[in-house]
């Protein structure tokens, strides 16, 4: 008993001198190292001692021989105290100081929005569970040491990893990460400089950071988290914004762009509108894109074909031809309707006229001359038979049986042997007469021909019959030299009756031995204005006898009292095309911009563009008031070697009167 009592009071009397044994004895310590600790005291062997590790951990039955071992989760410095829970012992105590040796690396040092970023845990206790706190709110849990992460937005952040199988009790392992905009010049490309609607236009995003795009295309179509290409086409045209924007926070990569879509421009064509069972007919397709074209000629029958297609219908019917661009791939679809007949022998005209050769009610022709002929053209409704005869001077003269069909522009001729009446000088009169259908009796126009007593004529160089011209541009007329021809004269009339029959009332010109003639002013000036003047060469040998005379020639002088003027000229893809005396251009069809002025108040004006003397276009403006500008548009086929284009302004507050007049020249 004294021996034990001798031991205690040592142990107090020392306890001060000790401290908790800790191995190894030197640091560093790391979290996660495993440390072994004892008492220092001898006489801890005779007890055990609970030790508090200062991080909220206590072990029992701590000696001097016997260690026990701890691992720190958390960095810092802690406080450890060795004591006797029966107060034999006095307490041991001291500081440890932990080290954090585990770390984040990142596998970018400078990052920018929306670029993928590697995180990896460096001596991490669990590294097979770890949770990831990323500081924009994203967590991942249950996760190994390396992760990859996007940032939407640019910032600070602080990212946290949490060890100890995602222990958020411990001290996170932290790294700040700051997260920039990239240095870039986004843009939007699309192909096609003059897109047109329904065209297929190409679209990429370019230089962005994310393959998610949010798309607006201006006409009310959006596609969110789209790729960075897109094809689209536009159904209406005008100027429209296209926007692309990076699918993340607003405001991150967003650009604009201006696109302008042209007017359709495709259409299609039949070669008649009524046909008859069996009957071939031309389809075109004009200004498509696609090499091939979808046709359905709507009695059940589609195929992928050209641009024109023939086809013949088995059945009568009214049916829609419909065309398809790209070969179907373009959802527009162009249609045209066209009306199949059968033969029902049930007749009647919708259109009739009967002229001379020259398209005229009259003509003159030398004696003996086999180029005279008189042509019926009519329009028919209905499928049958159609007879008649033609009258000359006043007599039967030459009868006619022809089938017809639905919408057929018939002509029947006068036959070339027998021709008409040429021996014989002087006046000849042409009609006719149908007697089926009789239900529809037509009274024709008389037709009137005059045979020269001599057998030479004088042909005409210029102008072209029923030239019109402004009051100020004076023409030249000519003509070339008839055989035997010496001296020339040359008049005009106002009126076809006398010039027709060659009466005392006509003034001839004398121009000698002259082939051309140019009106001096006194005459010019006698010549009425818009309206036909009609003129006339005679030609005589050296003995003063005249042996030839020109057919009767028309020519308008008008009062240009509107102005045309042409702005701009393009082909149909909106190029621009030089404006010259003569416009050259390889494209089948070219748009004629320009304006009319006109100098009085009119309630209307019609401009019409001839092509080679052919209608091709008519416009019709209302409520003209003084001097004011009308602007117009038209298309021109530019299909020949050379054309001649007429742009002419009438008036029809007045009779209908040409008030304007204007020349191009297309050369392809």
């Amino acid at each position: 008993m004294k021996k034990i009592l001798i031991i205690l009071c040592f142990s107090f009397l020392f306890s001060n001198l000790y401290s908790i044994d800790i191995t190894p004895s030197s640091g560093p310590y790391y979290v996660g190292e495993i440390i072994r600790f004892a008492g220092t005291n001898n006489a801890w062997n005779y007890y055990n001692g609970d030790l508090n590790f200062g991080d909220g951990t206590t072990v029992t039955g701590v000696r001097h021989s016997t260690t026990v071992q701890h691992m720190y989760k958390n960095p810092g410095q802690y406080f450890l105290r060795l004591h006797d829970p029966f107060g034999f012992m006095a307490d041991e105590t001291r500081y440890i100081t932990i080290t954090e040796n585990r770390e984040i690396k990142i596998s970018i040092s400078q990052p920018y929005v929306g670029q993928q970023i590697a995180f990896t845990a460096i001596n991490f206790n669990t590294p097979s569970d770890i949770r990831w706190e990323m500081g924009d709110g994203t967590t991942y849990s249950n996760q190994s040491n390396v992760i990859n992460h996007i940032f939407s937005n640019a910032g600070t952040y602080i990212v946290k990893a949490y060890d100890w199988n995602g222990d958020t009790k411990t001290t996170p392992v932290t790294i700040t990460v700051n997260v920039t905009q990239p240095a870039r010049s986004i843009r939007i490309y699309y192909t096609s400089q003059s897109p047109r609607v329904d065209q297929p236009i190409y679209f990429e995003a370019q230089n962005f950071i994310t393959s998610s795009i949010d798309w607006n295309f201006g006409d009310g179509h959006v596609v969110y988290g789209g790729s960075t290409n897109q094809t689209y086409r536009y159904q209406t045209p005008g100027t429209f914004t296209v926007t692309a924007k990076e699918n993340l926070a607003a405001g991150q990569g967003l650009v604009t762009t201006s696109i302008t879509i042209l007017p359709e421009n495709r259409y299609i064509t039949v070669s008649s509108p009524e046909v008859r069972i069996n009957e071939e007919i031309v389809i075109t397709a004009y200004s498509f894109r696609g090499d091939y074209i979808l046709w359905n000629f709507g009695d059940g029958t589609q195929k992928s074909g050209l641009h024109t297609e023939r086809y013949t219908y088995r059945r009568a019917g009214n049916f829609t031809i419909t065309a398809q661009d790209e070969n179907g791939e373009s959802q527009k679809k162009f249609q045209i309707n066209i009306i199949v007949r059968g033969v029902d022998d049930i007749v009647n005209i919708e259109i009739a006229e009967i002229k001379l050769d020259n398209g005229k009610y009259y003509k003159v022709i030398p004696k003996n001359s086999k180029n005279i002929r008189a042509v019926l053209r009519m329009k028919m409704r209905g499928t049958g038979i159609l007879s008649g005869y033609w009258i000359v001077d006043g007599n039967p003269y030459e009868f006619f049986n022809e089938v017809v069909h639905q919408g057929e522009l018939k002509e029947i001729f006068t036959k070339r042997m027998p021709g008409l009446p040429v021996l014989e000088s002087g006046i000849h009169t042409i009609s006719v007469k149908l007697t089926k259908p009789a239900e529809a009796p037509i009274t024709f126009p008389v037709l009137k021909y005059f045979v020269l007593p001599y057998e030479n004529k004088v042909e005409i160089l210029s102008p072209n019959d029923g030239y019109v011209t402004k009051e100020k541009d004076i023409p030249e007329f000519s003509w070339k030299e008839p055989k035997g021809g010496s001296k020339y004269k040359v008049t005009f009339s106002n009126y076809l009756y006398p010039i027709l029959y060659n009466t005392n009332r006509l003034k001839w010109i004398d121009v000698n031995v002259k082939l051309n003639y140019k009106p001096e002013p006194d005459v010019w000036k006698n010549i009425k204005r818009n309206r036909w003047t009609y003129w006339k060469v005679k030609a005589f040998d050296s003995n003063k006898n005249i042996i030839a005379e020109s057919d009767i020639q028309d020519i308008k002088i008008v009062i240009a009292s509107a102005e045309i003027s042409i702005s701009k000229i393009t082909d149909l893809d909106g190029n621009e095309i030089q404006i010259d005396n003569n416009i050259n251009s390889d494209k089948e069809d070219i748009l004629v911009y320009g304006s009319v002025k006109y100098k009085g108040d009119s309630k209307y004006l019609i401009l019409r563009v001839y092509a080679d003397n052919e209608l091709v276009d008519q416009l019709l403006f209302r409520d003209v008031k003084k001097n004011e500008e009308r602007l117009f548009e038209t298309s021109i086929p530019n299909k020949k070697r050379n054309t001649k284009v007429i742009f002419q302004v009438l008036n029809t507050s007045s009779p209908s009167v040409i008030i304007g007049i204007k020349n191009l020249f297309l050369k392809k």
